[in-house]
């Protein structure tokens, strides 16, 4: 296939460090990171190696669990027992078991299972420092000992360490508790690294709960006794003292009858209350009569007055008063003020309105009647009480009363507090059988895994990723080109070949007489299959190009081995091919054809030789060949003079095919000068290891003959990793793959 080169200069963006800036394709790594599975596979198995450690370090966790019913609702028992395990509640609702589990998780629970089991000398409830831990690990027992554990000196030592180990002990405790609740059941759960040691917490704990709730409410409950208890003797020495007074008082004044006093009592009451009601009768009558007066003088609504519209006689007045108006303003309004049916309704209605005025005189005269009857009747009660109070009205009557009132309130009061006091002390004394355990503690069987579950696959995943991500940070961050894809999307030029590298082999000749006679010899091995397909599609990008310049951005990417392998592969196609060692200063090609200290192209630009002096005929790929010749001091120079120019133009007309093996393009400046005389440039990249930073200054070097650049030849590919980067070999029943191994340049 043909490749477009453009015409004008490619311009490239380069960031501060002078490498071009790219686009990153994130397909593009995900499938280079791919490429480095053994990578991969190598830190996933770390990373599972490394869980596996972790898991063996870490203890087994095992999970007991206890359930207690807090309140049984159906249980039909008498309702002095079948109270709540907590005290002064009545009900048991949301916040109270919140409440309860907030103290089966509190502190002081904890304190207790603590004590009690003797948690501070257990190591599995002591904080150890992690150098401890890894000591233990290891065996050394000298150092297994931290600040807080399991040692003699804690065991001995103060009561603030023992105090500190058991709040310790405590916080670690809360610390493996798990509560749960579930309507009037309460679950709790702790984990152990031991499962009888996680049974034998779980049992104790709700035990313990069980046995500070019950002592909780009972010594509530006798604390409220004993200040009923005491309420309940002051108040009966009290009424016991008014009695007495009550009796002396008595005897003091002769009264003797004690019934008659208490029958006048009981009247002069009665009488009272009834004044009361007389009174409030009275006031009622008066305000009804009152507001029934305002109402009628303003002409207001005498619906709001019960009294007049209670009355037919006035409802029945007060209809035809409403027809009389709207049929006398109907009729003034058709016939005029002065028609005789107007003058007849309203003499009609003036009637109707004296009537409605009569009734309602008449209903206001029954209203006086009735007040007047109410204030005689108050009038008649006060002149019966203020009769009745004149016999008792003495000293000794009115302070005999006051007692007896005094007696009775301390009576009721009394009795109120002893039934309370009776309640409590019944509760004290019967045991709450409303709370219990109705699933014991279970024996852990198996550990508590759920976590541990997941932390193999999870190490598995972060291998899997971390290495994933490393491949591709890696891959990311490598200097060198592997593809074709990636050298077209950074610098817009075609790949023309890619030059796999072949492996080394025990013989006599020389690496370059093996492969020059490789692609001379075995036209359908790898190597000759690359160089050919490079020099077609060379010969593709314009119309018969004849002088091909070979360069490279940096020495030792192998330009000279490109330039010789394209000479041969020219000369064996049958072309009249002649190589140029134009890099005067290393002298590459000619070293390895061993003409290196033959006359050469220096000594033909000085004018020391002549052309037919300096062409020899390398007898392997029959290519004709000019050496370097001499060393000289100004090389840029030489190369740019006339004579350069007339000997490629010499050249040209008597041969089909011209290779310039030149100098690389950024230590020196040899090749640039030789752009003009070429007809296309080849730009040698070695793979995977030359950085894009250099391949992009050599193009801006190139700048000025952009226009020539052909493209560019991946040189040294390593074949079995070709596939991987999108290359799929060649086609050929009998190609048996090569070991490969690195050839010089």
């Amino acid at each position: 296939m043909q490749h477009q080169v453009p015409d004008a200069p490619i311009e490239y963006t380069e960031d501060v460090a002078g490498a071009q800036a790219t686009s990153v394709d994130l397909l593009a790594i995900a499938k280079a990171a791919l490429r480095r599975w053994k990578l991969i596979t190598v830190i996933t198995l770390c990373s599972l190696i490394a869980t596996c450690g972790v898991l063996k370090l870490m203890p087994l966790r095992y999970k007991s669990t206890v359930e207690i019913l807090v309140y049984d609702p159906q249980q039909q028992i008498d309702a002095a027992i079948q109270k709540p395990i907590s005290p002064f509640v009545d009900a048991i609702g949301y916040e109270a078991m919140n409440t309860e589990i907030s103290i089966l998780k509190s502190k002081s629970v904890a304190l207790r299972v603590a004590g009690e089991l003797g948690l501070d000398k257990d190591p599995e409830f002591q904080t150890r420092s992690r150098l401890a831990v890894l000591a233990n690990w290891l065996g050394i027992l000298g150092l297994a000992r931290g600040p807080h554990n399991n040692s003699d000196e804690t065991t001995s030592g103060t009561a603030e360490q023992k105090a500190a180990a058991l709040d310790q002990a405590a916080d670690a405790l809360i610390a493996k508790l798990q509560v749960s609740q579930d309507s009037y059941i309460i679950s709790v759960s702790v984990t152990s690294q031991r499962p009888i040691e996680a049974q034998h917490l779980t049992a104790t704990i709700a035990r313990d709960y069980l046995a500070s709730q019950r002592e909780a409410r009972q010594q509530a409950l006798e604390r409220v006794a004993s200040w009923l208890k005491e309420r309940v003797d002051n108040l009966q020495s009290h009424v016991l003292e008014t009695e007495s007074d009550i009796e002396n008082l008595k005897a003091e004044s002769g009264i003797k009858n004690e019934n008659d006093f208490n029958n006048t009592r009981e009247q002069i009451d009665g009488l009272y209350a009834q004044l009361m009601k007389a009174r409030e009768d009275v006031d009622e009558k008066r305000d009804r009569l009152e507001q029934a007066h305002h109402v009628i003088e303003i002409h207001g609504d005498i619906q709001s007055i019960p009294e007049l519209t209670a009355s037919a006689t006035l409802s029945q007045l007060r209809q035809e008063q409403t027809e009389l108006s709207s049929r006398a303003a109907d009729l003034q309004k058709d016939l005029g003020a002065h028609h005789m049916q107007v003058i007849a309704t309203q003499a009609q209605l003036a009637a109707v309105n004296n009537q409605i005025s009569v009734e309602a005189e008449h209903i206001l005269g029954d209203m006086k009647n009735a007040y007047d009857i109410a204030i005689r009747r108050q009038q008649s009660l006060e002149a019966n009480l203020q009769s009745l109070t004149a016999h008792v009205n003495s000293e000794a009557y009115t302070k005999l009363e006051q007692l007896q009132r005094v007696a009775d309130a301390d009576q009721k009061l009394y009795q109120s507090y002893l039934s309370q006091y009776n309640d409590v002390s019944e509760r004290v004394t019967v045991q709450d059988a409303s709370s219990r355990i109705i699933s014991p503690a279970t024996l852990p069987r198996s550990p508590t895994s759920s976590k541990r579950k997941l932390l193999l696959p999870l190490g598995g995943v972060v291998g899997l990723g971390g290495g994933f991500m490393l491949a591709c940070l890696l891959e990311y961050l490598r200097p060198g080109i592997k593809t074709g894809g990636e050298i077209e999307q950074i610098f817009g030029r075609p790949v023309m070949g890619i030059i796999p590298l072949v492996g080394r082999r025990k013989a006599r000749s020389t690496p370059y007489d093996r492969l020059l006679g490789e692609v001379v010899n075995e036209p359908f091995s790898h190597l000759t299959e690359a160089v050919r397909a490079m020099r077609i599609s060379l010969e593709l990008s314009s119309d018969n190009p004849k002088v091909i310049l070979v360069t490279s951005a940096l020495p030792a990417e192998g330009k000279s081995t490109v330039a010789m392998l394209l000479a041969a592969s020219s000369a064996s196609s049958g072309k009249k091919t002649i190589l140029l060692d134009c890099d005067l200063r290393q002298q590459s090609t000619s070293e390895a054809l061993q003409s290196k200290h033959q006359l050469g192209l220096s000594d033909l630009l000085l004018g020391a030789a002549k052309l037919a002096d300096v062409i020899t005929k390398d007898p392997i790929t029959n290519a004709h060949v000019v050496a370097a010749g001499s060393m000289v001091p100004n090389t840029p120079d030489l190369l740019k003079s006339q004579r350069m120019c007339d000997l490629i133009s010499a050249l040209r007309s008597e041969f089909d095919y011209v290779v310039m093996d030149t100098s690389p393009l950024l230590p020196v400046v040899d090749a640039l000068v030789l752009t003009t005389v070429a007809d296309k440039v080849l730009v040698t990249v070695e793979w995977s290891r030359t950085p894009r930073g250099s391949i992009a200054k050599a193009f801006k070097i190139l700048r000025p003959e952009a226009h020539r650049v052909a493209g560019i030849v991946l040189n040294k590919a390593e074949v079995n990793q070709l596939p991987g980067y999108g290359y799929y070999g060649r086609y050929h029943p009998r190609y048996v793959g090569k070991h490969l191994a690195t050839h010089s340049t």
